[in-house]
């Protein structure tokens, strides 16, 4: 059941049980049982999270190039707020000879998803578990790729600083498009033929050349009634000229684009949780999602032996306390010398009021020499 209302919606999760294995659950109880299990399922993330923070274990995994993009998605509440979903993917990329375009190009795979509801901070730490899963610490090469957000910068830094940052080319380019947008017009065929040049220019050619020609721009147009968005978007470029350096991303083949994560969304959120007409209890979204990301990166099946586990310890309290008492080790009680006394002097009152002499209480102290084994 719960595996089912991961995939798809209750409705249909409902359906296909009656169907398939002729039992009738309602709507409800399907919601009750996949939340329950959701929510140990985030509790255990929790836990693993705190772990690794604390002991800082060597990561089994070992990739030789690693890249890593960070976004968020925004969720319906059934109060009609919004509420953003980080997600951060990771993968494995390498050259890839592609036969139709006859060249070398860069090709990620073994993708794999992380995603919360969180502020950043705390996300930062919570997706230490994919981050170690994934041998984060051990790769040779750490490339991020993504937008210019500042809780963006502040997730690579907590993880890998020293991690190679690419802004993703589609969103560079847009920026040069706000530029020539306000300039030419939107819709007008200057500024297709300028964007199709720009964009081209800002692949190949050193991010400099691209910077200037936009500052060449502004200046030929003075108090233009969108002054304030061109040099915001020009601004946003010079900030970032190291991580727009494409034609020096392109010779080392590290990706410039962020559709991993922007999939990641479809895969990991929307899929389940932004069908027609859905809306979400703000504290259902974490449980769902630590379901999500299990179904999404094949790893159901060990997530699910903890999530049983942890369920069955619950609902067995006392026979779990008796297996944890059971296998304390009792330690062997220390003798000191007071106690040997004390009990020296209870054989020796024993001895005195004695009714059979023949007895000499040996038994008390065996072998130990004093007055009453001597009679």
């Amino acid at each position: 059941m719960t595996r089912l209302s991961s995939r798809m919606s209750y409705r249909e999760a409902r359906q296909e049980l009656e169907l398939l294995w002729k039992v009738k659950v309602s709507q409800g109880g399907l919601r009750d049982v996949t939340m329950r299990h959701g929510r140990v399922a985030d509790i255990l993330l929790g836990e693993k999270a705190a772990y690794l923070e604390a002991t800082a274990p060597t990561p089994t995994a070992q990739p030789e190039q690693l890249v890593m993009s960070t976004d968020g998605a925004m969720v319906q509440l059934t109060g009609g707020e919004w509420r953003e979903v980080k997600t951060v993917t990771f993968g494995e990329f390498r050259p890839h000879w592609d036969a139709k375009q006859r060249k070398v190009v860069t090709k990620t795979d073994n993708i794999s998803y992380f995603s919360r509801v969180e502020t950043a901070e705390a996300f930062s730490h919570s997706a230490l578990v994919e981050w170690h899963r994934r041998g984060g610490e051990k790769a040779h090469t750490v490339v991020a790729v993504q937008d210019g957000a500042v809780w963006i910068q502040s997730f690579i830094d907590y993880h890998c600083p020293q991690a190679t940052r690419v802004i993703d080319f589609a969103h560079a380019q847009e920026y040069v498009a706000t530029v020539g947008r306000a300039i030419h017009g939107a819709e007008t065929d200057a500024f297709q033929q300028w964007f199709a040049r720009m964009s081209k220019q800002l692949g190949r050619q050193p991010p400099q050349r691209t910077v200037n020609e936009l500052r060449l721009l502004q200046r030929q147009h003075p108090d233009h009634p969108e002054e304030k968005s061109i040099e915001l978007a020009i601004r946003y470029l010079e900030k970032r000229i190291a991580m727009i350096d494409y034609p020096h991303f392109r010779h080392r083949q590290i990706p410039i684009g962020s559709g991993n994560v922007e999939s990641g969304h479809k895969v990991v959120m929307q899929k389940r949780m932004k069908q027609a007409g859905m809306r979400w209890a703000e504290e259902n979204l974490n449980p769902m999602l630590a379901l999500r990301v299990a179904l999404c990166n094949q790893t159901w099946h060990t997530s699910w032996r903890e999530i049983e586990a942890r369920v069955r310890r619950e609902k067995y309290p006392d026979k779990a306390e008796q297996k944890r008492y059971a296998s304390r080790v009792v330690e062997p009680q220390v003798i000191t010398e007071a106690d040997c006394q004390r009990l020296t002097q209870l054989a020796d009152r024993i001895d005195r009021k004695k009714r059979h002499p023949w007895r000499n209480n040996k038994w008390i102290f065996p072998h130990r020499q004093n007055s009453i084994h001597k009679k």
